[in-house]
Formats: C-alpha cells, structure tokens, sequence
C-alpha cells in the first residue's frame, strides 16, 4: 500500500478537521423521544484535509493521486491526527472532493476529504473517559508509566 507523500504536510490549523462516521439509527416513538441504537461499533471517518504548497508540491500530490492511487481508486497509508496526536491510518481519497486552487500563484491550495478507518481514539474512548473519572488528571502519568514498563522494562525480562 503506498504512502501519502511525507513532504506534503497538511495545514492543521485551519480547513483540517474530522467527523465520526454516522453509525447509530434513531428511531422515532409516538409521543416520546425517539430510541437511539447502535448500528455497529465503529465506522469509517471522515477528514477534511488542506496543503499550502508551491507548483512542484502540486505536481508531486497529482502524480500521487493520478498515478499512484488511480484518482482515489487505491487506499494508501497517512499520519492524521485524530486525537492522539499523529498515527498512521489507512485512507482513500473521496472521488470528485480534490479541489486544486492556484489564485495565489505560485503558491496552490490543494484540498480534499479522505476517509479513513476506524480511529484510534474510537476503539478505547470508552476506557479512557472511565479512567478520567477515577484519576483526572493524572491519568497522563499512569499512561507515561504503562508506557515505560512495556517500552522499556517489559523486553528486558524477554532478553
């Protein structure tokens, strides 16, 4: 599976942002408020992603995107934030969402939607939130020292 060109970085404080994919049904009730059910755990999500670059940037997401990934057809692999900081995650580009914006020339505004699959954060939200409640705060600290067992201790006992 290719990668998202890593000299390409995507604009982060602006035009970048995700929404959960729409997985729970409401069903209406007759005189009450409707039910909510879970269609499935987790689902795809989609991110809204913007480069700033200059013609060769343009020039290299085009032949990535024409050439590599056939226009969107082909997934690849890309580093977005979606709460925990950067991790990779498995993406397409959404057909007919890549718009290229040259009026700054020479510098060019390319911007597009890319789904991709479940998150990180989706798979243990729930662990964490329950976590916060006990420790707060210092739920950062036992995470820095789970961290440091398994990274660290943890394979000088297999060695």
């Amino acid at each position: 599976m290719p990668a998202f060109p890593s000299a390409l970085k995507p604009v982060v404080n602006q035009g970048y942002d995700f929404s959960a994919s729409d997985n729970v049904i409401q069903q209406p009730v007759q005189g009450g408020k409707p039910l909510y059910i879970l269609d499935y755990a987790t689902g795809p999500v989609v991110f809204n992603v913007s480069i700033v670059g200059d013609r060769l940037e343009k020039q290299v997401f085009n032949s990535f995107y024409y050439g590599l990934i056939a226009s969107g057809s082909s997934s690849f692999t890309m580093d977005l934030d979606s709460g925990n900081g950067l991790e990779e995650h498995n993406c397409q580009i959404i057909p007919n969402t890549v718009r290229n914006d040259g009026s700054g020339d020479p510098t060019w505004i390319i911007s597009f939607q890319i789904i991709a699959e479940t998150t990180p954060i989706q798979s243990n939200s729930g662990n964490i939130a329950e976590l916060y409640e006990v420790y707060g705060d210092g739920i950062t600290d036992i995470f820095d020292a789970l961290a440091d067992f398994t990274l660290v201790h943890l394979p000088s006992v297999f060695t």
